[in-house]
């Protein structure tokens, strides 16, 4: 086991955290402390209920935070934090005073991996944006010992960014049909280059816990009646190819001690 084995994601919205909750209950279940911090409560005024029995505008934030405690109860992590932020205007914030804030919280959990959403946003979210922003900031102000943050510094080792291949807008029909209404903005996804994706971890053993975990966002995805799971980007393929597509979660290494090079676990290189 690595001699610190704790990760945090950082993430800006309930149900993001799915996007590495393959290597989340992996690492868990191996005994890494494991932790997400979510900016905001996913109760904006572009947020869709898609079970109107389940919440009502008033009292989304609080069932999508309920929602996120129940993904990160199935997947073996900690409780998740919340960093207070509104949804929707994460970019409205100072992205000095969210870095300090935030930079604070990794000196208190002394994380060895950070991970966190890509600068495109994935479909060019702009709190997602907004995320990678602070969290990339944070993961430099943490170690910093000239930054006074009321506690001694702390450099995690390694800052990882989730990815999306751009291949997949033509394998996958859920992420090239996918519009996503957004400031009175449609906004399809994006994609990583594949030729940027530095990590590919297999989370095949774990994809299962990782749908049910995702199952958790009742608010946020449509359920499959004959299975009673959420429709997911993987249900959009044949069953024979979601292992091959969906079985590994890809990341773009931003910031590392180690070598930046090809990769097949998030601990590669460091003792």
């Amino acid at each position: 086991m690595p001699n610190n084995f704790t990760l945090l994601g950082v993430f800006a919205h309930p149900d993001d955290e799915g996007s590495c909750g393959g290597c989340l209950a992996q690492y868990a279940a191996a005994g890494a402390r494991a932790y997400v911090a979510c900016a905001t409560r996913g109760d904006g005024v572009d947020a869709q209920i898609k079970d109107p029995t389940l919440a009502t505008r008033e009292t989304l934030g609080q069932v999508r935070s309920q929602e996120l405690a129940c993904a990160c109860d199935k997947l073996g992590i900690q409780a998740p934090l919340f960093l207070g932020h509104q949804d929707g205007e994460v970019d409205k914030v100072p992205l000095e005073d969210a870095a300090r804030a935030l930079a604070r919280i990794i000196r208190e959990l002394r994380p060895a991996i950070v991970i966190t959403h890509g600068p495109e946003g994935g479909y060019g979210h702009p709190d997602h944006i907004a995320v990678c922003h602070f969290t990339t900031r944070a993961f430099e102000l943490a170690g910093d010992a000239h930054t006074d943050l009321g506690q001694p510094p702390f450099a995690p080792s390694k800052l990882y960014y989730t990815a999306f291949p751009r291949s997949f807008m033509e394998k996958v029909p859920a992420f090239r049909d996918r519009r996503a209404d957004i400031r009175g903005e449609k906004l399809g996804f994006v994609g990583v280059e594949d030729e940027k994706i530095t990590t590919v971890v297999n989370i095949r053993h774990w994809l299962s816990r990782k749908v049910e975990a995702l199952g958790c966002h009742r608010t946020q995805f449509d359920m499959d009646p004959e299975t009673g799971r959420p429709k997911t980007f993987a249900s959009s393929v044949p069953e024979n190819v979601q292992l091959e597509m969906f079985g590994v979660e890809r990341f773009v290494l931003a910031r590392s001690t180690a070598p930046i090079g090809p990769e097949t676990d998030l601990w590669e290189g460091l003792p």
